[in-house]
């Protein structure tokens, strides 16, 4: 997609997109990152209406020795002092408004959805979703550091000889089925309830309210390489330090001991790592046409499950009854006085 005129390119900056954060870049470096591009990027482009029509811009230049004086000027354009070199570049970086929904710690790298523009408002009802977060996370047998990462300093050694893979798999197994009970528990249903059992056979349960614990909808083990393993972790509410702290947890439960060595997000919700732009994509043409891609990510069908959707109705009429009775007890006062 290639622009000729920069208001234009600047109007379609509204909306969500979808990055890749490398490791060792924190996410608010990222968006700097972003903002310097775009800025780059819109003021190479004609800003001003006389750069429109004049595409040559040989044709007015200044020439320096006691006095900067004007060589050369279009025979239509008399007054200079609209020119660029007059009054500097149209854009800066604070004229781009990006935000990011659910980030990660600095080592960590994935997926990143953000906002720009009309987009950020956008945000919180995607966080409303509570999407499913996919994880790739990678942990160190015999070590434990006293902040969980391997950037901590070293407090224990252990032997690691005894742990195998049937045995991480089991703890993997009784993990996932405690987070399980928690799961319904956090959605309002009754595990044993009828209401239950349809939500669970038409797709994933989330939970009701935003905040909650967080929430392991399923862990296993795709490579073991002693001291080296690998963990799937799909989950909800989940941050990075609660993903350290369970491959802590793991290495106790395992009689030995384990540091987490790396975070990788494959997945936020339907937002997978197709739709996540490399660092080098992140572009002004780039961007746009990830907004563009990414819309048919945002409709409702795609953001909310049919329990969520009558679980919200059902607080909005209990608002809006309390609404009532507040409205009918303050006229009832207003008529006995």
């Amino acid at each position: 997609m290639k622009f000729e005129w920069a208001p234009q390119a600047y109007r379609l900056l509204n909306g969500v997109f979808c990055v890749y954060k490398p490791g060792d870049l924190p996410v608010h470096k990222v968006m700097e990152i972003i903002r310097g591009n775009l800025t780059r990027d819109l003021n190479a482009l004609p800003c001003y209406t006389y750069e429109r029509k004049h595409r040559d811009k040989s044709k007015v230049s200044f020439q320096e020795k006691n006095l900067p004086t004007v060589t050369s000027v279009p025979a239509d354009m008399r007054d200079l002092s609209d020119h660029r070199l007059v009054l500097g570049d149209r854009y800066i970086n604070s004229d781009h408004r990006l935000s990011f929904l659910h980030g990660m710690s600095r080592h960590s790298s994935g997926v990143l959805v953000m906002g720009i523009g009309s987009g950020c408002e956008f945000l919180p009802h995607l966080g409303l979703s509570r999407f499913l977060r996919v994880y790739h996370v990678k942990g160190k047998l015999g070590l434990s550091t006293d902040n969980f990462t391997p950037k901590g300093r070293i407090i224990e050694r252990t032997s690691y000889r005894h742990v195998t893979k049937p045995r991480l798999d089991k703890i993997c197994a009784a993990m996932q089925a405690n987070h399980q009970k928690w799961m319904f528990q956090y959605a309002g249903l009754d595990l044993e309830s009828q209401e239950a059992y349809e939500i669970a056979s038409s797709g994933l349960v989330r939970p009701a309210d935003r905040d909650v614990p967080p929430v392991i909808y399923g862990v296993k083990c795709i490579e073991f390489q002693p001291p080296d393993f690998t963990l799937e972790i799909h989950a909800i509410n989940e941050k990075c330090t609660f993903l350290q702290n369970s491959i802590n947890d793991i290495g106790l439960q395992l009689k030995s001991s384990a540091v987490c060595t790396h975070i990788q997000r494959l997945r936020y919700g339907h937002f997978s790592l197709e739709h996540s732009l490399l660092r080098k994509h992140w572009t002004l043409e780039h961007i746009i046409e990830n907004i563009r891609y990414c819309r048919p990510l945002l409709v409702p069908e795609k953001l909310f499950s049919n329990h969520l959707i009558g679980h919200l109705e059902e607080r909005k009429k209990l608002a809006a009854n309390e609404e009532t009775e507040m409205f009918e007890s303050l006229e009832s006062n207003s008529t006995i006085k």
